[in-house]
């Protein structure tokens, strides 16, 4: 047992087994979750003990309280690593104000021997389905899922996916080649539950399971397809995958609906507040609604959210993006569930807000500046606003709107929602 290897695995989890012994570490706490994971991954070199704060508390200085709550977390890794086999702890070696693994205590670490296998696969054509098969067989899911908002994680999960992604591509069509349907509709379903919007890996899936004569899953593997499809992007799948489920229903119109059928793609589930699109589809929408008021002579509105840094200094791209996310959940859980919302550039949202008028739309932002600022009052960013009129309706002239954050500490009155006043409701 004292040299017995430990088996680490990353890819879709992250557990430790060693010899008849096995620990689970998704469900302990994520700052001993990330902090055994980056010595096992960093296991080559000394790490400074400023370098393994930053990745437990990115963003705040080395100090003594963060010193002692490292040492309080080191002290719980040993004790965890000692349940699979007592003074396996002492694996953690601290040293000259640095940490890192024992080289004596050998680690096999699954996303290593991935892409290992899958060099190999790429250097030896003999024996390439073979080494390719067993990589595969490895890769249960990304890199360390739950540290994916870590960066130096994420780094990691980008190139092991794609690279899993193309070596699955290669392999699929090698097992056609051999008439290995039954393995090639296996792998390529396994492959659809990580890249469920993937027309590539469907099509080969429908053409394994056609030449299987499995022809009704070949018709579930498309209607699969286009329900990710749509929900995520709005779109149909390619023409090809329609002929080829065409060619397994031995229907003239794979696209066609019952009539049970159609109100129930139609219908939204049940959701709160504001309908969050792409911004094609919000142009579309815009369109129809901007064609009702025009008939109804009423006017229609349109706002603009801009992020910016409340400072001299342009916001980072992280910095920015961190921004617009929360900038999103505030706009979710203010705006009523008749408007619409669509993210327009990377540091804009437009806004639609049918049945309000030019004061009413400002006063909207307003509530929403106010809302993003006392939920955020930290945050290095700004947000200014313009109001935008869609109809021929006699609106003021656009004006960017840009508030100063201290203005939140001001005293708020109760807004009411736009068409309150009158007693209308969306």
């Amino acid at each position: 047992m004292e040299n017995a290897v430990l088996e680490v695995r990353m890819l879709g989890g992250f557990s430790l087994r060693r010899g008849e012994r096995a620990l689970e570490l998704g469900g302990r706490s994520r700052k001993l979750y990330l902090l055994l994971a980056y010595l096992l991954r960093e296991r080559g070199r000394d790490i400074p003990c400023a370098e393994l704060a930053g990745v437990l508390w990115p963003g705040e200085e080395l100090d003594d309280g963060l010193r002692g709550a490292l040492k309080t977390i080191l002290h719980r890794a040993r004790a965890c690593l000692d349940e699979l086999g007592e003074g396996l702890g002492k694996s953690i070696i601290s040293r000259r104000g640095c940490f890192r693994w024992d080289p004596a205590v050998p680690v096999a670490l699954d996303a290593e021997e991935f892409s290992r296998l899958c060099q190999e696969g790429d250097r030896r054509k003999k024996s390439r389905p073979a080494a390719w098969l067993r990589a595969l067989a490895l890769y249960r899911g990304d890199f360390l899922p739950a540290a994916g908002a870590c960066a130096w994680a994420a780094e990691q999960a980008a190139p092991l996916h794609q690279l899993w992604l193309r070596v699955v591509l290669d392999t699929l069509p090698l097992l056609a080649g051999k008439g290995q349907w039954a393995h090639a509709a296996a792998l390529s379903e396994e492959a659809l539950l990580l890249e469920p919007c993937h027309e590539g890996l469907c099509r080969r899936r429908m053409e394994a399971l056609l030449a299987l004569g499995r022809k009704r899953e070949a018709v579930q593997a498309y209607e699969g397809l286009q329900e990710h499809l749509l929900a995520q992007t709005g779109l149909l799948p390619s023409d090809e995958l329609r002929e080829l489920c065409r060619a397994a229903r031995d229907d003239p119109d794979p696209r066609r609906f019952t009539p049970a059928e159609l109100p129930r793609r139609l219908r939204e589930p049940p959701t709160a507040g504001a309908l969050l699109c792409e911004f094609d589809f919000f142009r579309i929408l815009c369109f129809s609604m901007a064609r009702l008021a025009q008939r109804s002579g009423q006017a229609l509105h349109a706002a603009l959210l801009s992020m910016g840094s409340a400072g001299d200094a342009p916001l980072a791209p992280y910095s920015r993006d961190r921004a617009m996310n929360n900038l999103q959940a505030v706009l979710l859980n203010n705006l009523r569930r008749g408007d619409a919302a669509a993210r327009c550039s990377a540091s804009q949202f437009v806004l639609l807000l049918p049945q309000a008028g030019y004061a009413d739309a400002q006063m909207v932002c307003r509530r929403l500046w106010r809302a993003f600022h006392r939920q955020y009052p930290h945050s290095p960013a700004c947000v200014s606003f313009a109001v935008l009129p869609l109809t021929e309706a006699d609106s003021p002239a656009p004006q960017e709107e840009l508030l100063e954050p201290r203005e939140v500490q001001e005293p708020q009155e109760e807004l009411q929602e736009p068409g309150e006043a009158d007693g209308t409701t969306d």
